[in-house]
């Protein structure tokens, strides 16, 4: 009842502005042009729509944290680029030494829903990106980081070019991976 109120009240507002001004007329200046020009734009006020308040279903499930054999290494995956025109992907899981070369990088191809993913191991490294994907062929630009003879840390750029079969059909128990300075 209030809000239907509160919602009468602001129409009639509303409507009592448009009538004409008792007020006399005034003749504009130049002055008054000028500060017209001046004058910011008015907008609107808008105002948020509140959401509908939501009710529960059924009482709140308590769900204990899913065991390592159940989702495998997935809360370890910390980058990923999907590669949907070749049914591949490339992704690295957290693992190596956080300070050098934390990132443990495989190429994986999609072997449909029967056999899923068939992932190959391709090095550690502290970041990497593809800079090619063509059929048959993946090519990453990484950074591998190693110790200098002084014990500061070198950064060596290279690049990793995977080859496999393009047929789509079940992925090879091997792919072809060449690195290059």
């Amino acid at each position: 009842m209030r809000i239907a109120t509160a919602a009468m009240t602001a129409f009639g507002l509303v409507l009592s502005g448009c009538g004409q001004s008792d007020a006399p007329a005034k003749t504009e200046t130049a002055q008054d042009t000028q500060i017209a020009a001046a004058a910011p734009t008015s907008s609107p006020i808008t105002r948020a729509v509140t959401p509908p308040t939501t009710k529960p279903v059924g009482p709140a499930e308590r769900r204990a944290a899913a065991a390592r054999e159940e989702i495998g290494t997935a809360a370890d995956v910390s980058q990923l680029q999907a590669l949907p025109d070749q049914n591949a992907k490339v992704f690295s899981l957290s693992g190596g030494d956080p300070a050098v070369n934390g990132l443990v990088t495989y190429f994986a191809l999609f072997g449909g829903s029967a056999e899923g993913w068939r992932a190959y191991p391709l090095g550690d490294y502290a970041e990497w990106r593809v800079v090619e994907a063509k059929a048959g062929r993946v090519v990453l630009a990484v950074r591998q980081d190693t110790a200098g003879p002084n014990g500061d840390i070198l950064k060596v750029e290279r690049t990793v070019q995977i080859d496999f079969p393009p047929s789509g059909e079940t992925p090879p128990d091997a792919v072809s991976v060449s690195t290059s300075q």
